[in-house]
């Protein structure tokens, strides 16, 4: 199939094309053929380029792609483990999973390896606090984050952990109420 004249599509070959941006363009030319058609054939073209170019890498069913803030193969699918306690100046604790108390020996289950690439917290106070990611039921911070004016956040965490890990978020402060945190990981592509 042959190129359309570049002068039409200039603009869609040559800028990222983001999902959202990606959807609006397919539904806008829903109703022009050529251009739902080009379009969706320059969408294909991309994915099969980065296929042979080793951007995307398979692994047990995962696929993993290059993060080029961290330098690693980290996958696509970003799971977030989220922690909270539902009270009134809370102070130095570990947050509860699921309605669970989250102590020194109690945690989310790392199954593989895996790199925390975010953290993030709120609560309805407006005092400083910090959360702290931990593992293992060790009082060792893994990452800290400062939470000002009841919200803070994380996104270029780069902390790996291993299989059998455990993860948990302790709260560091005083009069904390109904403290909320989550924490994204992504799956590590082990060295083979």
């Amino acid at each position: 199939m042959a190129d359309p004249p570049i002068s039409k599509y200039a603009s869609w070959d040559l800028q990222p094309i983001c999902p959202q941006d990606m959807f609006e363009r397919l539904q806008d030319s829903m109703h022009q053929p050529e251009d739902y058609n080009h379009l969706l054939a320059r969408t294909l073209q991309r994915i099969c380029q980065a296929l042979s170019t080793s951007e995307i890498t398979w692994y047990q069913g995962t696929p993993y792609l290059k993060d080029p803030d961290r330098e690693k193969f980290l996958s696509a699918n970003r799971p977030t483990l989220q922690s909270a306690y539902y009270g009134l100046n809370q102070k130095d604790r570990y947050l509860r999973m699921s309605g669970v108390t989250t102590a020194g020996n109690q945690g989310f289950l790392v199954p593989k390896p895996a790199t925390i690439t975010g953290l993030w917290a709120k609560s309805r106070s407006i005092g400083n606090w910090i959360i702290e990611a931990r593992k293992n039921g060790n009082p060792i911070t893994l990452v800290s984050v400062n939470i000002t004016g009841s919200f803070g956040s994380d996104m270029l965490v780069d902390i790996d952990v291993e299989a059998g890990d455990y993860l948990q978020f302790f709260l560091n402060g005083n009069a904390v109420d109904h403290p909320i945190a989550a924490m994204e990981i992504a799956w590590r592509l082990p060295i083979i």
